[in-house]
Formats: structure tokens, sequence, C-alpha cells
């Protein structure tokens, strides 16, 4: 028995060692060279991911080379207590190393201090700056001023999402602290020369982008030069997108309106209500289940082992058979669930759009779990009390005001309409709970509004092929591949950068 408790003792000792393990690795060679000969031995290198924070550290050796073990596909920051210059390194795939070599002097933090203005040269330039109009108009490119030791020179490089120059495309830049704007476009090769008064962190906006990119511009004596390299949509593309999307979406809602009116006339032509329709056809679905092509629902729920769950369901437009998937996996499965949880939207009780207000669009309903008949009931109420009108769904508002509905859950789910897009996305920036969205008609393309959900949230992406749950660890630029599409974040945002 003693022998059984020691060995018990180990395992858990080695538990958290264990599961470390499991973690996805890869490894960064950091190499230290000195520009004038030689390399820096016993320097401390520190690799901080921008995810989560958590950092690495080593000593370079003799060779003044660091190779640290870091998660998989993540970008981190570099310091070294030699090295002032800022830098990123983004790891590889699973046992990939990726080498880094920095070539710099000995005395670079003592030369970086001979640059350091003084207070007195600080206020100078401040005082300076006061002087100076609130907007500046750069056009495509801006003359080198007088006080030139009061700017930096900067070159701005921007490319498309082909890494070709974005020309003509307008921007402005805003300094955080004093608020002076200087706005220009890029010329024919994708460049825009400024100068900037030093002392401030800059802000990069566009037409449809707002603090897009920013880079700080310390306080330094002499002259000064800077860049600014980055990929954008572009604005013209961005147009070009918008204009696709309303058609499609005009189509869809189209074709729903169509589809609810067909309905209200079946149902009165066999002498129901609606709600009393929208329950027979649930459960023609759930019969039909068997021959469906499309189960994301239930094959999700069942390969991924969610305990305690708060389930956030659609139920506008043509959500019925995915509603069917539900009531489906639950009918097999409710008696094993623990506190399993119920909140169904339908866009507003078909209020009209008009009237919708983003926080406040309603058509939100709670059901705890009680049983098949009582699932069926409530998602036959909910369905017909409203069929979404407007294509965007109110998806956030849905999870916010189903947390305060509910009992304290484990795990948060949400099912949602790919077709539909995010129409109160803007009440994200408040909402930080993880959310594991299962995505219902997904064809080739995701709608990039549930990535940016699951990636700020720390939550998850499922499709019918595939659980997605590494968003939360991706920076900017870096990009993923789902489908036959390709996605990159760009500006914080995803963005589809591939055709399908």
């Amino acid at each position: 028995m003693i022998r059984s408790l020691h060995i018990f003792a180990a395992l858990l000792f080695m538990l958290p060692q264990f599961l470390s393990a499991q973690e996805c690795l890869s490894s960064i060679t950091i190499q230290l060279k000195n520009i004038r000969g030689g390399v820096f031995a016993n320097q401390s290198v520190t690799l901080t991911a921008k995810s989560d924070g958590r950092s690495f550290s080593q000593k370079s050796n003799s060779n003044g080379v660091a190779t640290l073990s870091v998660p998989c596909e993540q970008v981190f920051s570099i310091v070294i207590t030699n090295y002032t210059r800022r830098k990123e390194i983004v790891s590889g795939s699973e046992g990939e190393n990726i080498t880094q070599t920095l070539t710099y002097e000995p005395d670079m933090a003592a030369k970086d201090k001979l640059f350091e203005m003084s207070a007195t040269e600080k206020a100078a330039v401040d005082g300076f700056v006061k002087t100076l109009p609130d907007t500046i108009e750069a056009g495509s490119g801006m003359p080198r001023p007088k006080q030139i030791e009061y700017y930096a020179r900067v070159d701005i490089a921007i490319v498309d999402i082909n890494d070709k120059p974005l020309e003509n495309e307008a921007l402005s830049i805003m300094g955080e602290k004093r608020h002076k704007k200087v706005k220009g476009t890029t010329g024919m090769n994708g460049h825009l020369v400024v100068y900037l008064p030093k002392g401030d962190n800059y802000y990069i906006s566009f037409k449809y982008n707002k603090n897009y990119i920013s880079k700080e511009f310390e306080y330094s004596k002499g002259t000064s030069q800077g860049e600014m390299t980055f990929a954008y949509l572009g604005t013209r593309e961005i147009e070009r997108r918008k204009k696709i999307e309303a058609e499609r979406i005009a189509a869809e809602e189209k074709r729903l309106k169509e589809e609810a009116a067909e309905f209200e006339k079946k149902c009165k032509k066999l002498g129901i209500s609606v709600e009393e329709g929208r329950k027979r056809e649930v459960r023609e679905w759930v019969t039909s289940m068997s021959s469906a092509h499309d189960t994301v629902v239930s094959a999700v729920l069942n390969r991924n082992k969610w305990l305690e769950k708060l389930i956030v369901c659609d139920l506008t437009g043509s959500m019925s058979p995915y509603a069917a998937q539900l009531a489906a996996w639950y009918q097999l499965s409710w008696l094993n669930e623990k506190n399993l949880q119920f909140v169904f939207f339908n866009d507003g009780d078909n209020k009209p759009d008009n009237l919708k207000r983003i926080g406040s669009t309603g058509g939100i309903y709670y059901a705890a779990s009680k049983g098949i008949d009582s699932l069926f009931n409530t998602i036959a109420k909910v369905a017909a009390n409203g069929g979404g009108g407007d294509c965007p769904e109110n998806n956030m508002e849905a999870l916010i005001k189903g947390q305060t509905l509910a009992r304290p859950y484990k795990e948060l789910v949400m099912i949602a309409d790919n077709h539909a897009p995010v129409k109160d996305l803007v009440l994200l920036k408040d909402f930080n709970v993880p959310v594991h969205i299962i995505l219902c008609g997904v064809n080739n393309e995701i709608m990039t509004d549930y990535l940016n959900i699951a990636r700020k949230t720390k939550g998850s992406i499922h499709t019918m092929e595939e659980d997605i749950t590494r968003l939360a660890a991706m920076s900017e630029g870096q990009e993923i591949r789902i489908g036959r599409n390709t996605y990159r974040i760009m500006g914080g945002e995803f963005i589809k950068i591939s055709k399908a």
C-alpha cells in the first residue's frame, strides 16, 4: 500500500511535466555577433509570447548562441541584455528550428544613451510642435522641414495582399500624445515619405480601418530615420468586397423572406399555427437525420466533450436543419449531460429592421434542459416569433444576455449561421469569455466575423471537418489555412487573402 502511494505521489509530481509535453513545441536559436568581430557570450536572451505573455529565457553560450524551446507558431518579442532595438520572431511548426542572427556593436546601449535628449531638449521639441497646424496635407510626399533635428524622416511602404505596392492609397497619421495629424497618399511604388515630430507614438488610419498600425518615434539627438512597412487590403479592394457582400446579403434576405411567406402559406393551408408548423418541421428534420450530408452540430458536439455547456443557438433564416441536429443530439445525450442550458435567438422577434438597436435588438430566450418535448416547444416558439428580418444577426447580444440569463456553467458554445454577418461585432471589445463556435453552412469560405470572435475571446472554431483551436495564439501577420482559403491577421482582424 505504501509503495502504491509513493508511485501515485510520483505520478502527481510528474503530471505538470507530462501535460506540458503534450503542447506543440518548436525551437528558436538566437545568435549574437559582434560587428567588430567575435560573438557575445553570457548575454541573457528572453522571448516573450505576444499572445499570452509567457517568457522563455536563456544565456548565450561561448559561441554567442541561445536555443530556446517554445510553443509552435507564435510571435515573440526579443529582449537581449546588451541589445537595444525592438525585434520579433515567429516560431515554427512542431520540431522545427527557426534561427535569427543579430549583428551589432558592443557599445550599442552606451551610444543610445549619448543620443538621448535631455529634459530641456525634449521640452523644446514639445514647444515647437505646439506651433504646428493640427493637420498637415502631405500629398504624395513632404518637403524636408527646416528644424530637421525635431523630426524623424519616416518611409511608409505599403503592399497589398499579393505583396505588390499599394499605390494611391490615402492615409492619415495621428500622434497619440499631441494629436497632430499628417494626411498623405502613397505613390506608384506604394511609398510615402513623411516627417513626424519626435517623441510620440503614431497611428496610421485608412478610410475603413482606424488605428490600423502604430509605431513610436522616440526623442533623440541629431537626424533620425525610420520605416513602417506593412500589408493592407486597400480601400479599393475593401469597397469591391463590400459591394459583392451587399449583393449577396440582398439576395439572401430576398430568399429568406420568400421562404418565410411560403411557410406561412403552407401552415395556413394546413390550418395550423406557424409555431406548430415549426415544431413539425424540426421533428421531420430529426427523423431524416440519418440521410443528411451536413451533420456539423451533432458531429462537433460528439467529438468535443465540453462539460456543463451553455449552448447559444441562432434560430433565424435557414437554421431549422441545424436546430434539428441539436435536438437529435440532445435526444441521445441529455440524460448524460450535467447542467446543460440553452439560449436561442431570432434577431428581434420580427421587429422592423429600422427599430433594431445594437445591444437591444431582442428575441433572446433561455431554456433549461427539461427533456426533448420541452426543447421542441422552445425551438418552435423562438423560430415562429421571428425569422431574423435582415441578414446580419445579433450574435454578440445573444452571448452577452445569455450569460445573464443562465446559471453558472463551464463552457460556452455558439451555433451560428456562417452565411449571416454579425451585426453587433462592436460589442466584442467588452466580451472576454471563450466561445466555441460551431459554424453551420460552411462550403468553402468562413465568415471572418466568427474567426475574430473566436480569436479575441480565446475560443475556437468548429466545422464538419476541423476543430480550429490555435486562433488565440496567432498575432499580426500570421496566416491560417482553413479548407481551400487562407486568412491573415491584418490590423488586428482576420482577412481572407486567397480565392476559393
